[in-house]
């Protein structure tokens, strides 16, 4: 796995200048869902872009935040005093203007280095919801975001963007417009990326589904860490209202399919809606919402299709329509309820 200090090490002063630059960029105000997209062309190229980015863009949020702190103000004294010093050591003849990487380079380091204690990467709020709980937050921009039952979702906003993570389950976002800073949810290895729209993103089984609801997003390719290990075939897909984007892990291509908004939101209203889908899956989802598991103890079982709709929660009505509709064995244990195929 590569090593955070080895990437600040490999990170040149070239890269941190185009960071600043693209930074400086979307300051203006001037910034777009295309220009976005730009950047993260960009962005893949190099895994070191990413941690460039990153740097940059740690820098310029806690200058915003601590600009009258004592101790910033001490760091940025001994950053000056240490760039006089390498300018006077670089051009002993006359003076020089020093270039913009250079300032981008000691600026980073600098800060990155002297600001020893003080909490310069911003974690932002992680919110999350426990067995069976479905929870509706407001975001500061706006913004409203939905939990299923155990997800969880990281938030970090900053003047130039809304950066969110979906980390494990189901979650509905409906992003409030702000075009200057874009909206973008990472979700295992794809990045959503709107300015005003509704969109739902289920990560409760192997595959990710993106369904948009209203609106326009972009889904680009992302690994899910630095290393970046998506294959470059894999292209930067538009999705409009009504359509799903569909990854599958073992998938050579993304699936663009439409959708039955209905179905993909049922959860919001507490229910379970299930169409020819493997009974698996579905058992993932009703453990969800109980203390006593299912098990499905072959593959078999696994791979047989189930349709109907539960209201969440409900596991007894599921288990009477498994028993009932499929070649399925229910055994009933103390502790949990297995599943296993009779054939």
């Amino acid at each position: 796995m590569t090593n955070t200090t080895t990437l600040s090490a490999a990170v040149t002063d070239e890269m941190l200048e185009a960071a600043t630059l693209w930074r400086q960029r979307r300051d203006q105000g001037e910034w777009s869902i295309d220009d976005e997209a730009e950047l993260e062309v960009w962005l893949q190229a190099d895994e070191r872009h990413v941690h460039a980015y990153d740097m940059v863009g740690d820098v310029h949020d806690f200058l915003d935040r601590h600009a009258a702190s004592p101790e910033l103000i001490g760091v940025r004294r001994d950053l000056l005093g240490r760039f006089q010093r390498q300018v006077r050591g670089r051009w002993t003849a006359r003076p020089a203007q020093p270039s913009r990487r250079a300032i981008a380079a000691v600026l980073v380091a600098g800060v990155v280095g002297a600001a020893g204690g003080l909490a310069i990467m911003n974690q932002g709020e992680v919110y999350r919801t426990g067995l069976g709980e479905r929870r509706v937050v407001m975001l500061k921009d706006g913004s409203v975001l939905s939990l299923d039952a155990m997800s969880r979702v990281s938030v970090r906003y900053t003047k130039n963007e809304r950066r969110l993570e979906l980390q494990q389950g189901q979650a509905r976002f409906d992003v409030a417009h702000d075009a200057s800073r874009p909206f973008s949810v990472v979700a295992r290895n794809r990045e959503v990326i709107a300015t005003g729209t509704a969109f739902n993103i289920d990560m409760v089984s192997p595959e990710v589904r993106v369904t948009l609801i209203e609106g326009r997003v972009l889904v680009l390719p992302r690994a899910p860490s630095l290393l970046r290990q998506e294959p470059p075939a894999r292209k930067t897909i538009e999705l409009r209202a009504g359509q799903s984007l569909v990854v599958k892990p073992a998938a050579t291509a993304d699936l663009v399919e439409q959708t039955d908004l209905a179905q993909a939101t049922a959860w919001q209203q507490g229910q379970l809606l299930f169409d020819d889908e493997p009974l698996g899956q579905a058992v993932e989802r009703v453990n969800r919402y109980t203390e006593r598991k299912i098990v499905v103890a072959d593959a078999k079982a696994a791979a047989l299709p189930i349709t109907g709709a539960f209201n969440a929660g409900d596991v007894k009505a599921f288990l009477e329509a498994v028993d009932e509709f499929h070649p399925v064995q229910v055994v009933y244990e103390p502790d949990k309820v297995i599943l296993q195929s009779n054939q």
